[in-house]
């Protein structure tokens, strides 16, 4: 019988999935009972153990846990909540393996891809959060490129791929090729045991925008970020190679400091286009400005590309103009584009 995690842990798309593993094991174990089919396949008990020593502090909320059969059939999905998994029953066969964490809000998948092309990806987003939805368009700031996707940030992404699982009457054998390790291992455990080696798949990005004057004068702002990856394939850890556009948001951090942090798919893997930081904010005289900076260099050099600071100084934000004294005017209409030269 197939685990069912408990509903209050379940997401509507873990539902749809354990729905029809166990429809289809129930139709299995039904077909074996009650009709003599000749080719009804034998079903063994095998055992998921996550290893997490790649990111002990990984808190997920649930995992989806994924065998696609090498002769082309449904593939089996099984879902767990939190981050240790379970036993599934499987029927005797080869597969290949993913998994991934099944509690996320921004991300998409491409559930019908097969192993190879199953993909992550985020839906399209607006630019500007600053200006009211009725006046939002498909406006991009002029460092980005006209072709980019604007696209949401994803969510934390772990995940593990084995190209192959063999799971026979005298034990599972898996070949660790994939995302989960460099190389190729074999690893064959007669206990009926496979342990699914979990990596990050997203990276962490945190920007500063330090020395700015006059901040107390702004009364909203958001930011993007462009020229990132706007998808990524699980199996092979390949970063989708059309540039894209993050929208994202900002707040000031100090009195002197705007900031926020995100997580991101990387960047594409033959990057041919500039790594523009857009910061979009309103001032209190309804006035609006889009302040560039150029951050190429250092989301390409980063010590650590899956935590990367971006941080840059020295910004003058024009002071509100008070006019009669009723602080906005409602006539300001368009935005001014400013390109930061970034200091130190």
């Amino acid at each position: 019988m197939n685990y069912i995690p408990n509903p209050m842990y379940m997401t509507p798309r873990s539902i749809r999935f354990i729905l029809h593993a166990v429809v289809l094991s129930l139709s299995l174990c039904t077909a074996s009972c009650i009709y003599e089919y000749d080719d009804c396949p034998d079903r063994l008990s095998l055992q998921i153990v996550n290893d997490w020593s790649e990111d002990p502090s990984a808190s997920p909320g649930g995992m989806a846990y994924i065998f696609f059969p090498d002769d082309g059939g449904a593939p089996w999905r099984f879902d767990f909540p939190g981050s240790t998994a379970g036993s599934v029953s499987l029927p005797v066969g080869n597969y290949s393996f993913l998994s991934y964490n099944d509690d996320t809000a921004n991300v998409l998948f491409s559930e019908d891809s097969g192993y190879g092309a199953y993909e992550a990806y985020t839906a399209s987003a607006q630019l500007l959060g600053a200006i009211p939805a009725s006046e939002r368009g498909s406006i991009l700031p002029l460092g980005h490129g006209p072709d980019e996707r604007v696209v949401r940030p994803p969510d934390m992404v772990w995940g593990c791929a084995y190209s192959s699982v063999k799971l026979h009457y005298d034990g599972v054998l898996h070949t660790t090729a994939g995302i989960s390790q460099p190389g190729t291992q074999t690893v064959f455990s007669p206990d009926f045991i496979l342990t699914a080696l979990q990596r990050r798949l997203t990276a962490h990005y945190t920007f500063r925008i330090e020395d700015i004057e006059n901040l107390s004068g702004v009364s909203s702002m958001s930011a993007a970020l462009g020229g990132m990856a706007g998808s990524l394939t699980l199996a092979s850890g390949e970063r989708g190679r059309y540039p894209s556009t993050l929208s994202l948001k900002a707040a000031p951090l100090s009195p002197t400091v705007a900031g926020g942090d995100f997580y991101t798919f990387g960047i594409p893997p033959t990057p041919d286009v500039a790594n523009i930081l857009s910061l979009f904010v309103v001032i209190k005289d309804g006035r609006r400005f889009c302040y560039e900076f150029d951050v190429t260099d250092q989301v390409r050099t980063a010590p650590d590309p899956m935590e990367v600071l971006l941080t840059v100084r020295g910004l003058t934000i024009d002071k509100p103009d008070t006019g009669d004294g009723t602080g906005f005017d409602v006539s300001v209409d368009g935005w001014q584009t400013v390109v930061v030269n970034i200091k130190g």
